[in-house]
């Protein structure tokens, strides 16, 4: 009898996850396809849920987005090629202009979601700001050669000047004043080899 019901909690359990992920995932598509504030009864359409079980697994839309940016942010770093840093460096350059900018054009339509959260939301601020350090510690190890042949000021400014330029901030800003994504990638690649000393 009380492996029944250990049973049966377990399967109640398994649905509640699989109906929260459903959720989660109906709102990155509906961002994805351009709905970058889906009301609860278009997410839950898409999740093929009721709107009371969105109330149920999320007690505000603000959760039900901290929990997507959770999972959008463990998906950049799954899914973020290393770059090698004793390639030369406008390999290196290359390689992770591909990866970044791969990643930016992906991240455009959630990180524009994210910015009207952004306000209310501490949760999906902290996320956003945990992406960046991240971001800015691989761009530190990506370009580590150049950087520790300059001084402590000089470097500073550098490796904040790359940062800046591959941000999601300055991939929206290209992306929004009607720059193809190759013409941004260009942009980035010229910024980051101009910075470094080794433009032309």
């Amino acid at each position: 009898m009380v492996a029944i019901e250990i049973e049966k909690i377990d399967g109640r359990r398994a649905r509640g996850l699989r109906t929260r992920d459903a959720i989660i995932s109906a709102l990155l598509d509906l961002v994805a396809g351009g709905d970058v504030a889906p009301t609860a009864q278009r997410i839950a359409d898409r999740a093929g849920v009721s709107v009371r079980s969105v109330y149920q697994h999320f007690a505000d839309v603000e959760g039900l987005y901290a929990d997507a940016a959770e999972r959008t942010y463990e998906w950049v770093r799954e899914t973020a090629r290393d770059v090698d840093s004793s390639l030369p460096l406008d390999r290196r350059v290359d390689a992770f202009v591909d990866s970044r900018t791969t990643t930016l054009e992906a991240l455009l339509p959630f990180h524009r979601a994210v910015r009207l959260m952004e306000p209310t939301s501490d949760r999906v601020r902290g996320y956003r700001l945990g992406m960046e350090k991240w971001e800015k510690d691989r761009v530190g190890k990506v370009f580590a050669p150049e950087l520790r042949a300059m001084d402590s000021s000089q470097r500073s400014v550098v490796l904040a000047g790359i940062d800046v330029l591959a941000s999601v901030d300055s991939w929206d800003h290209m992306r929004r004043n009607g720059q193809s994504a190759r013409a941004a990638r260009l942009v980035l690649r010229s910024g980051i080899l101009s910075l470094l000393g080794a433009a032309g």
